[in-house]
């Protein structure tokens, strides 16, 4: 682990130096190869000298177990630089490492699991509360359930939370918490903590990559379970160590990141929700996480991200905008990057064009993007003042034109498993088909882009699910600039352009809660259309995909049960009064999950990886919608 930790902090300042060079890949594979076979010498170390007098004997564990977890953490790691890398070969290899360190992680977990079965089948009335720990204690050990676990002291304002859970089984190790007598050895500790972090972090991202994929790590055994990983890095997040830290990290991550990135997700249930979005378990989470670590610019990102996913987007935004550096290059570019993003989602375009540019410093992989976007920020000033100050716009009109151009040429620079990135795509062929109007046209290029690129942008990181009624308004007066007297080449638009204006106005109106108006839009303007239009040469062909699950959305969030967790108007066109809550439910999530499928199934088009993670996390909310109401149906 020192042999990593060292990689992160002996590099020079991130305002000096690019994140993802190719010497940063190699150094960090160099350093985790070695981290292994060190990892290993001291497992067989450990196994060959387990009988000496004085060694430790881990009631649950194995002798060098681990070491056997470090090696796995090492290959772990080391999977992520290998798919991260521009050859193929290298990915495979990732691939190689991640299904060693699966078995080994799963390996350790039975340990547990034998030493619970084994205690509680002893028939013992003893507490586990009370195990001895001193060495020679052997795996059979005889315990019952652990004591109800107690609430973490936190904050003042947050005092009434816990992040602590009393649902796990009896037979579960994720039932005990860290004051249990059988983590008082801090090798036991360790291994229970980054076993249940690795494993858990692992079934989480199987579980949410798209459908085609997952098939595929289904082939060479990789099987996801959200649920089972969530709670995993729950029980890892509980211990104060690095581990614990990251863990906590891992579950904001995902919960104010790709949570509040997918629109279709499973409705809370009473008690221990994990999948969902549980605010006050998340906020407590939060204030032990800053309350430990007070000066960690990492807590400050999360806490902005936060906020962000709670529809509080100027705080969001000033957290972030703050004069103190991460000393970590990797958390600094992390912070300019949320920065830039919420300044986007704001409409704050000078400040998003600023941070998309420092973007570019920070990070070499999505260069492309960061100038794309800030070329869009440009473009959006300039058509904000094109009729009341000439002098200005002309050289917002500059800056636009010389960022988009700038663009191309980095895109295919940076490779994910040897595949172009998905918005690398987007970018290239956005700009040649704006280039390709202009000279047909022959109208300027900032003349010859369509529906504002920033609102596109804003649709595809899920930014309107941030904002509040007012900041919605905003994106649709913006979008309104398309059909305006100000723009002299709506007339020579085709279907296609019209369409995407169409599809952002519903997805606006989706976040508004004005679901009948959304989808009457998106099928008299996308629905009615031949799919035909949208694809080909420089065309948008994820038009139709995307629309079907934006049908999808509107008909998930305008269910009774959806308006009675989250508030909101329910459509009442929707609700005949000759059926109950329930069958107009039933209904409502069978043709939902008929467009998710359409989407699911559509042929390869252009951000299908980008669209598949929001499609597959839908697809598993409404199995487990089914599931709940299976017994009930009709």
């Amino acid at each position: 682990m020192f042999r990593v930790g060292s990689w992160l902090y002996g590099k020079k300042p991130a305002s000096t130096q690019s994140l993802d060079s190719l010497s940063e890949l190699r150094d960090p594979s160099e350093r985790l190869n070695a981290a292994e076979t060190s990892a290993a010498n001291d497992q067989h170390r450990a196994q060959h000298n387990s009988h000496a007098p004085n060694t430790y004997h881990s009631q649950i564990y194995a002798p060098g177990t681990e070491f056997a977890l470090c090696q796995a953490m090492a290959q772990l790691m080391s999977a992520v630089v290998g798919v991260l890398n521009e050859s193929l070969t290298e990915s495979i290899k990732g691939f190689y490492r991640l299904r060693k360190a699966y078995i080994t992680l799963d390996a350790i977990l039975k340990m547990e699991q034998k030493f619970i079965m084994q205690a509680r089948n002893s028939g013992n009335s003893t507490s586990t509360e009370s195990l001895p720990r001193g060495a020679g204690q052997g795996a059979g050990s005889k315990s019952v359930p652990a004591s109800p676990v107690e609430p973490i002291d936190l904050k003042k304002e947050l005092s009434d939370l816990s992040i602590e859970t009393s649902a796990s089984g009896p037979s579960d190790m994720l039932s005990h918490d860290p004051d249990s007598d059988i983590f008082k050895n801090q090798i036991d500790v360790f291994v229970h903590s980054g076993a249940n972090f690795c494993f858990g972090i692992l079934l989480l991202l199987i579980s949410m990559v798209p459908p085609a994929f997952s098939k595929l790590l289904g082939i060479i055994g990789f099987h996801g379970d959200k649920e089972r990983g969530l709670r995993m890095l729950w029980q890892a997040s509980k211990f104060h160590n690095l581990i614990g830290a990251l863990a906590a990290f891992s579950i904001l991550g995902y919960s104010n990141g790709f949570v509040r990135y997918c629109d279709i997700m499973p409705d809370p249930v009473p008690g221990d929700d994990v999948q969902g979005y549980p605010q006050e378990r998340l906020e407590a989470l939060l204030a032990l996480m800053r309350k430990r670590f007070p000066k960690s610019q990492l807590w400050l990102l999360e806490e902005s991200r936060m906020n962000g996913a709670n529809k509080k987007l100027d705080v969001a935004l000033e957290l972030l905008c703050g004069e103190d550096r991460s000393p970590l290059k990797q958390v600094e570019a992390l912070r300019v990057f949320e920065r830039s993003l919420n300044a986007m989602y704001l409409h704050r375009y000078e400040l998003c064009a600023e941070s998309f540019l420092e973007c570019v410093e920070l990070n070499s992989w999505s260069r492309s993007l960061y100038y794309y976007i800030a070329g869009s920020a440009h473009l959006s000033l300039y058509r904000n003042i094109a009729g009341t100050d000439a002098t200005a716009a002309a050289k917002h009109a500059e800056k636009a034109v010389e960022y988009f151009r700038k663009a191309p040429p980095l895109a295919g620079k940076k490779k994910f498993m040897a595949r172009q990135l998905p918005f690398d795509v987007f970018v290239s062929r956005k700009i040649a088909k704006w280039e390709a109007r202009a000279k047909e046209w022959k109208v300027p290029l900032v003349d010859a882009v369509g529906v504002d690129p920033i609102e596109e942008m804003i649709f595809f990181w899920n930014g309107h699910s941030r904002m509040t009624q007012e900041q919605l308004e905003e994106s649709m007066t913006k979008l309104a600039w398309s059909e305006s007297e100000a723009n002299k080449t709506w007339s020579r638009e085709g279907p296609e352009e019209k369409a995407i204006l169409q599809l952002l106005r519903a997805a606006v109106l989706r976040a508004m809660r004005r679901h009948d108006e959304a989808k009457e839009m998106i099928r008299t303007s996308i629905f009615s259309q031949d799919k035909s239009q949208f694809t080909g040469h420089l065309k948008d062909d994820w038009i139709y995909p995307v629309a079907h699950f934006e049908m999808a959305a509107n008909l998930w969030m305008e269910r009774p049960t959806y308006s009675a967790i989250h508030g909101g108007p329910a459509s009442s066109s929707e609700k005949p009064s000759t059926d109950s809550d329930m069958q107009l439910e039933r209904r409502q999530v069978r043709e939902c999950k008929e467009h998710l499928e359409k989407a699911a199934k559509w042929e390869s088009y252009e951000l299908d990886a980008r669209v598949g993670l929001k499609v597959t996390a839908a697809l598993e909310a409404v199995e487990k919608w089914e599931s709940a109401h299976a017994t009930t149906s009709g």
